[in-house]
């Protein structure tokens, strides 16, 4: 390390990153750079003593210097005043040469402005000479060559006129530009309309004719003038003749007239507009371009629909509105395919053209979704309201008259009727929630732009169904919470809670089949592949199951009741069954049981008999997923709840059994050891030493204790039957009078 530090090339950085690498501190670096600090001041002072004689001699080498260096510096500063002499003699004369440049250069301008005023004269006198030439000539040919030479003579003027804008020469030109200018686009525009009046055939002849007017119109930059022309000479007339003939404006206009007139517009854009766009095309030279099918056809028939029948875009009759928006939808898609041939010369496909047109936009944008989609939406909260309209019969074929204080048709219960039996529902809420969910998207309501406005409402639905359906769970749960046992059980309230449990099941597979449905009709943007579709498919099916997750809450709570009024009513007079079952024993000399008690199994009766309710609300169908979950929901809690139940009757009953057994012993008998360990045994439903396994009963106490066996062994194979578990009461239970058993 001290090596380094006496190199002439010493790194101050490389140094201390090599020391740390090392594993030293700060501190030991400082110590040992103070060490070796030491050892070069004396490494210092002894080169000095061996030196001493050249250290003393450093002052006098340098004796003199002064001098030397003045003699020096004034042949420098001589030299130093003849280069700034020179230098200033070279900037003035770079300086003349600048001027002298430019002048020269303000003369090649002129020249050459000189260059345009004499072009731009012979531009001029050319011009009206080939006008006075096109004037005098019969040929249409030989006229329409002759405008189109001015054409690019004119076009060339106006650039060189805009070189020399300034110049008092063109100022005073402008004046006879503009003429010539005129003069040039009135006869183009007569040869034109000339042109146009004799189009019938669509000739070759007549086509080549219009399209040597175009380039000429190209030419001058005058295309939408051009354009323009067009329009009113050859599209305003048959476009006025359609729409202008029909009184009303559009209203009420009857989608059969709309299509026909939008069939006769389109068969003259097929037989007039078509060819003469191809023609066109064929006969224009690079850098014309034309959009024949847009800018002159789209643009002046949109125009004059959207002007002579403003009120067909106005929703006041919802279905007429529907089926006129889908014949212009249809329409602008027909005439779109009537153009798409090639050949347009700025690589724009017709398509896009048509789709970025202002005339366009415009007419999408005058039909009134919104309030159409408004209209059915106030028929769709009717529905959910309650507000049915009047019936109607499909034999009668009748129309319903619809309600006075809406433009929307009334609802045809014949309708909801269908959605009702298509759906397997139970209940009115679930049915007007399909219908209206099904009328978001059906084939004459729903429109491509409003999908997003669908989805919404269609989630406002489910929102409406589930805080509907719970509200009516709750308030029949209620209703019915002041009956009890079987009262409560045949209550019409219990079938009501059925139904609701049913509907929130076949409302959410109606509901996702109807987004699968949606989503194959819905446009997705941006994407088409299969794996985006599925993606998309899936997401909203998510949002529908969450819209509808509280339902399993209510569903639950449905469950639960049902559960609770099957178990009160099944064990609401056990106690009464088993103290007949004691009576039955009790002083009669009866044989000891073999079989359970008959009341056993009635235990489940009610339960069987609200499988079979569910069972036929659900068509009888009892394989179904929704069937098989509420039905294992409901045995789950009923053999939980009967079995803990019959376990704590039963222990009570054993408990008294072997009280009053020991009650009597007292009475016998003195008090005695024997007598105090029966009295310990006063409260044990199975007393100590009690093992009838093998045996045959003999006492009225032990034939009772075998029939309580003998019923908990019916309801234990009861509850298995049923595929579910006894409560954990009924398993100890169980345990517990194992030694009653046989």
């Amino acid at each position: 390390m001290e090596a380094d530090a006496t190199r002439a090339a010493f790194d101050v950085d490389a140094y201390a990153a090599a020391a740390y690498a090392q594993g030293k501190s700060l501190e030991d670096l400082q110590t040992e750079l103070s060490g070796q600090l030491q050892r070069v001041r004396r490494s210092l002072y002894s080169l000095i003593n061996e030196r001493y004689e050249d250290f003393l001699g450093l002052s006098t080498s340098l004796t003199g210097i002064d001098t030397t260096i003045e003699d020096i510096r004034q042949p420098l500063a001589g030299i130093k005043q003849g280069i700034e002499h020179v230098h200033e003699e070279l900037q003035s004369k770079l300086e003349y040469m600048d001027s002298r440049l430019a002048y020269r250069t303000q003369l090649r301008e002129k020249k050459l402005l000189l260059r345009v005023f004499i072009d731009l004269s012979q531009l001029l006198d050319r011009v009206a000479m080939v006008l006075e030439e096109a004037e005098e000539t019969g040929d249409a040919e030989e006229y329409v060559k002759c405008l189109e030479r001015a054409a690019v003579d004119l076009s060339q003027i106006r650039y060189f006129a805009k070189k020399g804008e300034d110049h008092p020469f063109v100022v005073n030109a402008q004046q006879r530009v503009a003429k010539i200018e005129q003069s040039l686009l009135d006869a183009l525009g007569r040869f034109l309309s000339r042109c146009l009046a004799d189009y019938a055939n669509a000739s070759d002849e007549s086509t080549r004719l219009i399209a040597q007017g175009l380039r000429a119109y190209s030419a001058l930059e005058e295309v939408e003038q051009a354009e323009a022309i067009i329009r009113k000479e050859m599209v305003q007339p048959y476009a006025e003749r359609v729409f202008g003939a029909q009184p009303g404006r559009g209203m009420g206009l009857e989608p059969d007239k709309f299509a026909e007139m939008l069939r006769d517009i389109l068969q003259f854009v097929e037989t007039v507009g078509v060819p003469l766009a191809k023609g066109v095309d064929a006969q224009l030279a690079s850098g014309a371009t034309y959009h024949l099918g847009t800018r002159v056809f789209w643009r002046e028939i949109a125009t004059c629909m959207m002007e002579h029948l403003p009120l067909v875009f106005v929703p006041g009759m919802p279905d007429r509105f529907f089926k006129n928006y889908q014949t212009a939808c249809e329409f602008a898609r027909e005439f779109g395919g009537l153009f798409a041939f090639t050949g347009h010369l700025d690589g724009a496909p017709e398509s896009e053209v048509l789709a970025a047109d202002s005339t366009y936009i415009e007419f999408s944008r005058k039909w009134q979704l919104s309030a159409y989609f408004s209209i059915q939406k106030k028929l769709i909260i009717r529905v959910l309201d309650g507000e049915k309209g009047t019936s109607r019969s499909p034999e009668a074929g009748g129309s319903p008259a619809p309600p006075s204080n809406t433009r929307a048709p009334a609802v045809d219960q014949v309708a909801l009727a269908q959605a009702k039996q298509g759906a397997g529902l139970l209940t009115d809420q679930a049915t007007r929630a399909v219908w209206a969910m099904n009328r978001c998207w059906a084939p004459d309501v729903y429109l491509e732009p409003l999908a997003s406005k669908c989805w919404q409402l269609t989630m406002q639905i489910l929102m409406w169904y589930q805080q509907t359906a719970d509200a009516a769970v709750r308030q029949l749960i209620q209703r019915n919470a002041a009956a009890s046992g079987s009262q409560a059980l045949e209550s019409p309230d219990i079938d009501s809670l059925l139904h609701h449990v049913h509907d929130t099941y076949a409302m959410r597979t109606a509901a996702l089949d109807q987004t699968r449905r949606a989503c194959s009709i819905v446009p997705l943007l941006g994407e088409d592949t299969r794996e985006y579709q599925t993606g998309v498919a899936a997401s909203l099916e998510s949002a529908v199951e969450q819209a509808l997750l509280s339902l399993d809450a209510t569903v639950r709570g449905a469950a639960d009741y049902v559960a609770a009024t099957i178990v009160s009513s099944s064990t609401g007079n056990l106690a009464a069954q088993l103290r007949r079952t004691t009576s039955q024993f009790r002083h009669t000399n009866r044989p000891p049981p073999a079989d359970a008690s008959a009341y056993v199994a009635k235990l489940f009766a009610p339960l069987s008999a609200i499988e079979a309710q569910i069972d036929k609300a659900n068509r009888g169908d009892s394989s179904g997923e929704f069937v098989q979950a509420l039905k294992r929901m409901l045995r789950e809690r009923v053999c939980a709840d009967i079995s803990r139940e019959f376990a704590r009757a039963s222990t009570d009953a054993l408990a008294t059994i072997s009280k009053t057994e020991a009650s009597l012993l007292r009475l016998r008998k003195s008090r005695g050891p024997s007598a105090r360990a029966d009295a310990r045994a006063d409260d044990q439903p199975v007393p100590p030493g009690t093992d009838l396994r093998g045996k045959v009963p003999d006492s009225d106490n032990d034939k009772i204790r075998r029939q309580v066996w003998l019923d908990a062994a019916k309801v234990a194979h009861m509850v298995g039957d049923y595929d579910a578990q006894p409560d954990r009461e009924f398993a100890s239970f169980v345990v517990m009078i194992r030694p009653l058993g046989i």
